[in-house]
């Protein structure tokens, strides 16, 4: 079939050639008897092509049918006139409806292809998302790229998130969309994906929102391939523009000159064959992107990018956790290559290799890209513009990334400020000489006439706004007291789960109060499993993790809506969990975290998850524990909540265990870097950036060192939330050591190797003291290290290993 439409690709070329050299030699063959003409005597007339009249052009047509007819009698063996001009009409009418039908394309299935009903949008209304615009439907160019609807509204559930504002996504442009939690980000999306408000039929869109299916019968390869519907509609088209562009210039050889269908009276015969030619084109490039002769290769790449192995690419999808299957379905997205790809934290269940493969695949996109993310890092290197959703319901576009985004809306604020700062001391200047010297009929007063003119006219222009300033969220971890080391130690650990190979085998390492580490490495090398073992969630197979007796633990969890109560507000929430404390101390502390007024007394379940996940954090301040847990903590959070988090953090102190894979945050709060691998634990030699560049190189992606400067920045992220100063630390050890004199380290020391009852220690919402005193230390040893001389440990994908 494949063969088929490159064929027909190559004749609607050959035909277009044909009318290029048609059209160059009737021109030719003008200018030639025009200059017969002249050189003959002929006046200036003749330098003109002469106009026949209306009549005869009827008598030309009705000839020139007449001769088909005739030419056609006597291939068939005569008869057949009437019929056959019937037939003709007949097939320009088709032709007709082809080209209309193709312009009205403006319905889309929920696989995000065209179709003729919506049922996706029936749904979001069904919901509570209402859109409202002024742009019409019928008026939207089909061939159109672009995407440009005006006075967009958009309400859900009652509460207006945008209220007459412009929704313009151009071709060829990468957004990030930005904005707090709970503005509308993910809702606009939806509403995109659905085709709830007019984007012109030609554009295929496509909205990563779940994860696929599980499948006993299809493989995560098969899942990504199965685009042969779409395949088979597109050369469907394209054998019908073929049939309307052949019966119009058919038409137009015989005479005729009605070449009108419903509602395009008004189109010529060319512009008919142009947008024709214009839909055809179109149809063979995205017949070009679904090529069956690369399409494996193609599917096997970017399933490979995303982290499947040969192996597991052959797997059955209902053999995946849920986030693999997500995977399947961001591949799927990417294989399908739609005209609007609406992408809503697509790196939230991949790792860090992924996410720089990704990353690198996604900047070169060419068509529309509309991204939510939480990572400033992803958005910088992806974006190309910025769209912001504003504290008055608007959304305001920036040319850039996010980088670039918050320095032009920082000067755009600060000159604002100043043009309002001018106007109201022109203002109170101008009142109090006008009240000082407003009346009688002195030269004062008349100059107090003056000014009042000036200022009722400044008021009538319009005065500049104040600039708002969203009020900072501000969390805080309360200091959780003094715990001489060691506090958590892992002596010669292994770990297997039920029948399988083991994840760890004698791991040696600890955790004190002033450790702040980032555990970064594969899926499946057992992050969260070590994460689990730190809070005694799981048991090792051998060996001994001994906590400090009064050691309290608080456990951030990638999956805490599944502990919430989502029929609870978060101030009931915090009731069942803090019974007697009083109501306005429960509302002070949950502000703290951005938890603030109305979102207080909603169900938790209307919540987005990043306001549901700042209730959580909420609930780990007011704990008080003595080491963090943080496993991927910035997936629901916006960027403001992840400085305060990152400034928190910093300003805590206890200790830090961090799982995450957004660079930024792991540049800002992290001083060591252990990788999880090969069954081990090693304290990387470098920073997140060494490591981002090291996986760029196994990746055998374009290294970015070249223009880091100009255009890819540092990972530092804003200086208020940098870690303290290496004096600061001091000091604060200094002052509450003073009177305790230290048992060593728990990097070099351990305690001995005790059997104990983990049901006393708790994770995040259970979170209780060890009472158990503590034995005689034993040693420990340090993470394994690479000696320096041989440079960073060089770190290969699990998936690329079989190449080395």
């Amino acid at each position: 079939m494949s063969s088929t439409w490159h064929q027909k690709k190559a004749k609607m070329a050959e035909y277009q050639f044909e009318r290029e050299l048609q059209s160059l030699g009737n021109n030719s063959d003008t200018v030639k008897d025009q200059t017969s003409e002249v050189a003959m005597g002929g006046g200036e007339e003749h330098f003109y092509e002469k106009k026949l009249t209306k009549e005869e052009k009827k008598a030309l047509a009705a000839k020139k049918r007449e001769e088909k007819r005739k030419a056609k009698e006597k291939k068939k063996g005569g008869g057949g006139g009437d019929d056959d001009e019937n037939g003709e009409g007949s097939d320009v009418k088709k032709a007709n409806e082809v080209l209309a039908n193709m312009m009205n394309r403006d319905n889309e299935d929920e696989d995000g292809f065209v179709g003729e009903s919506n049922p996706a949008a029936e749904q979001l209304a069904a919901d509570g998302t209402i859109c409202t615009y002024s742009t019409s439907r019928k008026g939207v160019d089909a061939r159109s790229r672009d995407v440009n609807v005006q006075n967009f509204t958009l309400q859900h559930k009652g509460t207006v998130m945008l209220d007459a504002t412009a929704v313009v996504l151009n071709h060829g442009n990468r957004y990030g969309l930005l904005g707090r939690n709970g503005c509308g980000k993910s809702t606009l999306m939806k509403a995109l994906g659905a085709r709830a408000i007019p984007i012109p039929g030609g554009i295929d869109t496509f909205h990563l929102k779940e994860e696929v299916e599980p499948s006993d019968t299809m493989t995560a390869l098969d899942v990504v391939m199965s685009v042969d519907e779409e395949r088979a509609r597109l050369e469907k088209e394209a054998e019908d523009l073929n049939m309307a562009i052949t019966t119009l210039t058919e038409a137009a050889e015989r005479g005729e000159t009605n070449f009108g269908g419903d509602g395009d009276d008004n189109m010529t015969l060319d512009e008919k064959q142009e947008l024709i030619m214009e839909m055809l084109t179109a149809t063979y490039e995205r017949l070009d992107d679904l090529d069956a002769d690369t399409a494996e290769t193609r599917a096997r790449s970017i399933l490979q990018g995303l982290g499947f192995t040969h192996d597991m690419q052959s797997k059955l999808t209902k053999d995946f956790s849920g986030g693999w299957r997500m995977r399947v379905s961001l591949a799927r997205a990417l294989f399908i290559q739609p005209t609007l790809l609406l992408l809503d934290e697509p790196t939230n269940h991949l790792d860090m290799e992924a996410v720089i493969w990704l990353e690198d695949y996604l900047s070169r996109w060419n068509k529309i890209l509309l991204l939510i993310s939480h990572s400033q890092d992803f958005m910088n290197n992806v974006t190309t513009h910025t769209i912001h959703f504003t504290s008055k319901r608007k959304l305001e576009y920036y040319d850039g990334n996010y980088d670039q985004f918050v320095k032009t809306k920082g000067e755009k604020e600060e000159n604002q400020m100043k043009q309002y700062n001018w106007e109201q001391d022109q203002i109170k200047s101008m009142k109090e000489y006008v009240a000082r010297f407003g009346h009688g009929t002195s030269k004062n007063a008349k100059q107090a006439q003056s000014k009042q003119k000036v200022l009722d006219k400044m008021v009538r222009g319009g005065l500049t706004a104040k600039p708002e300033v969203e009020k900072p969220m501000n969390f805080k971890f309360p200091d959780p007291g003094h715990l001489p080391p060691p506090v958590l130690a892992f002596h010669d650990v292994s770990f297997a789960y039920p029948n399988c190979e083991p994840l760890y085998s004698n791991v040696d390492f600890g955790v004190d109060l002033d450790s702040r580490v980032a555990l970064v490495g594969p899926n499946g090398a057992g992050k969260t499993t070590l994460v689990k073992l730190m809070s005694g969630e799981l048991q090792p197979s051998m060996g001994d993790i001994r906590p400090h007796g009064h050691l309290k633990i608080g456990r951030f969890t990638q999956h805490f809506v599944d502990v919430l109560n989502l029929e609870q507000t978060p101030l009931e929430f915090f009731d069942a969990m803090y019974p007697g404390t009083p109501r306005e101390e429960q509302r002070k502390y949950l502000g703290r975290f951005g938890v603030s007024g109305s979102m207080q007394v909603q169900k938790m379940g209307e919540l987005s998850d990043g306001q549901n996940s700042r209730v959580v954090f909420a609930k780990l301040g007011r704990d008080a524990p003595h080491i963090l847990l943080l496993d991927e903590p910035t997936n629901h959070l916006d960027m403001e909540s992840i400085d305060s988090l990152a400034k928190a953090v910093n300003e805590f102190e206890g200790g830090m265990v961090l799982v995450s894979h957004d660079m930024r945050l792991i540049s800002q709060v992290a001083k060591e870097i252990w990788l999880c691998d090969h069954k081990t634990i090693t304290k990387y030699q470098g920073d997140i950036q060494n490591f981002k560049m090291d996986m760029r190189v196994q990746l055998e992606l374009e290294d970015e060192s070249k223009d880091s400067k100009s255009k890819k920045g540092k990972l530092r992220g804003d200086a208020s939330v940098m870690k303290k100063t290496n004096d600061e630390k001091e000091k604060k050890k200094k002052a509450k050591s003073e009177g305790t004199k230290s048992s060593g380290s728990a990097l070099d020391s351990l305690l001995a190797p005790k059997p104990r009852d983990t049901a006393e220690r708790k994770d995040v919402f259970d979170v209780g003291e060890v009472k158990e005193s503590l034995p005689a230390v034993a040693p420990v040893s340090q993470p394994k290290v690479e000696p320096a001389s041989q440079g960073r440990p060089k770190y290969i994908p699990p998936h690329l290993r079989n190449k080395s």
